[in-house]
């Protein structure tokens, strides 16, 4: 029993390994979430069946399989359930998940590569033992383009409509900068305007892409090459539910759009201000259909799943992760070396996200000559208008060649930190 349960923890171990490279290209996902994926497969046991058994990634996993010709009701997907054992043999799986096209794919048992066998398999067990677990999925993910027309903009529709909440206004103040993205130069308010965010779905695969923030892939695209301007399924073996209906996880690209309107100026003088783009970044959404409703409903993750879930500070989070590992300051006529503490960064975002993204970045010091460390406290950093800014003296030690906050903005800062309404 003891050797089983080593081996079920270095199984989950191996899967979430095999997430993450799947997930991770370059930049990615950030540390919180490589944390949080190890500290759940430490936690994870495999219950191991036998010889040739088998789990499943199916999507969207509201669908029901068929195995054989024969209904099953339910498969093995996550690593805490028992895997299924199959008779040797071809077998032929079908996914059926409405209102997409049905998926089917055959392999056999014991494994070998077929030209028949169209089945994806991947072996999850220490070859040396003398049982074989794998993971079955088909050769494609889901997207946008396997919708039929009408489904597929009534999906465009539901995912926009969800974005819209996030929609909200704020004011930029005489002497504050403000930009619309990354190329973009950063202008300096001379008197107050109004700012609206909007974030707008990306789907005109059309044109160029080149997404900013944390990656999984380039050119907007996941680590299989598939275009996410038309979302890229990401699979989960325990997906959030709505209604008892599972979630279909999948990365999308929007763009944070800012337009700043002068309240004095006339309409014919406020096209300067408007219709710049903003940068594509990569957003992960839950995705539900409502088989009663023939309906789509779309929402994001729980607060603090994953970095991507909130994106008023995706763009933001690249900032923080090119912080340098150690900076030298001096305070009080003592030198330390400032080190952020990287499994602790958050993002915090008010339900008015145009007030700005607030990061928390716990420091340690270290004084020059002795070996200790200690707790230093917080650098704030704020992401406002597209513009990153040091929000405390911590901050501006770290990154002294950043912009400083406004000292008029600190009770929206305070705003921030009180009324959080999504930590990630």
């Amino acid at each position: 029993m003891r050797k089983q349960a080593k081996i079920g923890i270095k199984i989950g171990i191996i899967i979430v390994l095999l997430l993450i490279l799947e997930a991770t290209v370059t930049q990615e996902w950030s540390i919180n979430d490589v944390v949080r994926l190890m500290r759940g497969a430490q936690e994870a046991g495999l219950s191991l069946a036998g010889e040739n058994s088998f789990f499943f990634q199916m999507s969207p996993p509201w669908g029901k399989a068929v195995l054989d010709g024969k209904l099953v009701e339910h498969l093995p997907q996550a690593t805490t359930e028992t895997p299924l054992s199959l008779a040797p043999g071809e077998h032929t799986l079908q996914w059926n998940a409405d209102p997409f096209p049905s998926q089917s794919c055959t392999f056999t048992v014991p494994v070998h590569t077929l030209p028949a066998q169209n089945c994806v398999l991947s072996e999850v067990a220490d070859g040396s033992h003398a049982d074989a677990t794998y993971i079955v999925s088909f050769s494609s993910r889901p997207s946008l383009t396997w919708l039929a027309p009408e489904q597929r903009q009534a999906l465009l529709q539901a995912t926009q409509t969800y974005l819209d909440t996030l929609q909200s206004q704020e004011t930029v103040h005489a002497g504050e900068p403000f930009t619309y993205n990354a190329s973009s130069p950063v202008y300096t308010a001379t008197h107050p305007l109004n700012a609206t965010l909007r974030f707008l779905l990306d789907t005109d695969v059309s044109a160029s892409a080149t997404c900013q923030g944390p990656l999984i892939g380039t050119s907007c695209q996941n680590s299989q090459g598939n275009d996410c301007r038309l979302f890229c399924t990401q699979y989960s073996a325990q997906p959030e539910t709505w209604h008892g209906i599972p979630a279909w996880e999948v990365f999308v690209i929007t763009r944070p759009t800012w337009t700043y309107r002068d309240p004095g100026a006339s309409s014919t003088s406020q096209k300067g201000l408007e219709g710049a783009p903003g940068d594509q970044q990569y957003t992960f959404l839950q995705v539900f259909w409502d088989q009663d409703q023939h309906g789509w409903h779309v929402t994001a993750h729980r607060a603090g799943d994953s970095s991507f879930d909130d994106p008023n500070c995706t763009l933001m989070i690249s900032k923080v992760l090119a912080l340098p590992e150690t900076v030298s300051a001096q305070a009080s006529g003592v030198r330390r070396s400032l080190s952020p503490i990287q499994q602790h960064w958050s993002f915090t975002s008010t339900r008015n996200r145009a007030l700005g993204c607030l990061s928390t970045v716990p420091l340690t010091s270290t004084v020059a000559g002795k070996a200790a460390t200690a707790q230093q406290g917080n650098a704030y950093f704020l992401w406002r208008f597209g513009v990153f800014s040091a929000a405390n003296t911590l901050a501006h030690q770290l990154q002294p060649q950043d912009p400083v906050v406004q000292p008029a903005l600190q009770p929206t800062i305070q705003q921030i930190k009180k009324n959080p309404a999504i930590i990630s």
